[in-house]
Order: C-alpha cells, then structure tokens, then sequence
C-alpha cells in the first residue's frame, strides 16, 4: 500500500504489487540516448520482454501485520502492458483486517465496490534491469531499484507539492539468504522516507528473476506490516 506519495488511492499499494518496461531501441541516436538518460536515477533501460510482465500475470500476496497474518481476499493482475508500462487491476477487502481498517477509511469511496471492497488500477515498469512505479501525486516514474546498483545509491522524486520522495539502496546480497516461495534467493534492499504519520519507513526487497519480492511499513511504535508478493509468471 503506498501509504506516502500521491493521493490517498496510493496509500493501499505498498502493500500489494507491481511490475513493468522499456522500449529497445536500435538506432545508433538512441542508443546513445539510453546512455545519456541512464545518467537520471529514474530512467531505466533493459529488456521488457519478461514473463513477468505478460498480460494476464498474477500476484498473489501473504499480508501480515505485527504477528498476525491476514487473508485480505486480494486479485491482482495485469490487464494491459503497452510501451514497457503494465497495468494491474487489483481488488482487495481491508475490512477483513482488523489492523487494516485504518488505511481503509483513508481511501476514497471513489475506489471501492459497494460492499467497501478496494477495486483500483496500478501501473508499475519491470526491465531486465530494475522496477519503477507511478505511486507519486504527478504520476511520473520513479525507481525502486537498479540491479547493477549499489548500497548508498539513491533514487529521488521531486514533485509538484514542493516534497521530495527518497528511496536508498541500503543493502545488496552476496548469497541467496533471502527466505522465498520456499528457497533462498539473493535481493536488494531499497528504504524509502515516510512523512505519513505513524510510519516510520518503508523498505523494499526485490530479485532480478522474481521481481519485488517483499514490501514492509515500519511504524514509528516499533510495529510492522509486511507483504510477500508472489507472481504466477517469472
């Protein structure tokens, strides 16, 4: 659930899913645009043919809040990619979480069903080379990671309010430590700033086969809520 950037839509995403692209290009002018745009933190190139970003692409998700795990009745999938862009509709009930329904009454009514259950569409970017997302209140990119990054590299969103979104690669695996789908696979960690209040931060764990693999609030009373996002493609 993006509970930071953006309209209080996005608030629901941090916690749910993602995933995305770019167009190859060919020229030799292009590629040299590639070079030149790959100097912007939130530009990435790479290839967007994955089967991550097929059409049709499920996520499925195990939602857990301090020691309590939920079953929040989530469907998410990609209805369209176009241009290296893939589009999830995602539905998902809150008010099966008694821990939830905070952030569910920060959501506007706009994006649910008659019953109160969330029905939105997300648009995330996936290449060969990282993930981005369009959470912010301009909709515009913005990197969750670079797999060929570093820990200290910094990804940062200046937006229209005058605020500036900040994501640090704090972390970067060297052994497949991380617990996943029932193996260990290698990761890279991305922490980004919060000004919402109770939330601390938000961390990010992503692999270049899987995708984003983990997603966590930290609350400012020392409590977490957390999501392992599993995808049907990859």
């Amino acid at each position: 659930m993006n509970l930071n950037s953006g309209g209080s839509m996005k608030k629901l995403f941090w916690f749910l899913p993602m995933l995305i692209l770019l167009a190859v290009l060919l020229s030799c002018d292009k590629i040299n645009s590639i070079l030149n745009d790959n100097k912007d933190p939130n530009s990435i190139a790479g290839d967007t043919n994955l089967p991550l970003n097929q059409v049709g692409n499920t996520v499925t998700t195990s939602v857990k809040v301090g020691n309590n795990s939920y079953n929040i009745g989530e469907s998410i999938k990609i209805i369209k990619s176009e241009n290296g862009v893939a589009t999830y509709k995602v539905t998902a009930d809150l008010t099966k979480a008694p821990d939830l329904l905070k952030i569910n009454d920060r959501i506007p009514s706009a994006y649910k069903d008659a019953s109160g259950k969330i029905i939105a569409e997300v648009k995330y970017k996936i290449t060969s080379e990282g993930i981005q997302d369009y959470f912010n209140i301009d909709g515009k990119a913005h990197t969750i990671v670079k797999y060929d990054g570093n820990v200290g590299d910094i990804y940062q969103m200046a937006k229209s309010d005058g605020k500036t979104i900040t994501r640090t690669v704090t972390a970067k695996s060297t052994n497949d430590d991380f617990p996943y789908m029932g193996m260990y696979i290698k990761t890279m960690t991305t922490e980004q700033d919060s000004r919402i209040p109770g939330v601390r931060k938000f961390v990010y764990r992503t692999n270049h086969k899987f995708g984003l693999v983990y997603v966590e609030a930290q609350l400012e009373d020392g409590s977490k809520a957390s999501t392992y996002l599993y995808p049907s493609n990859y």
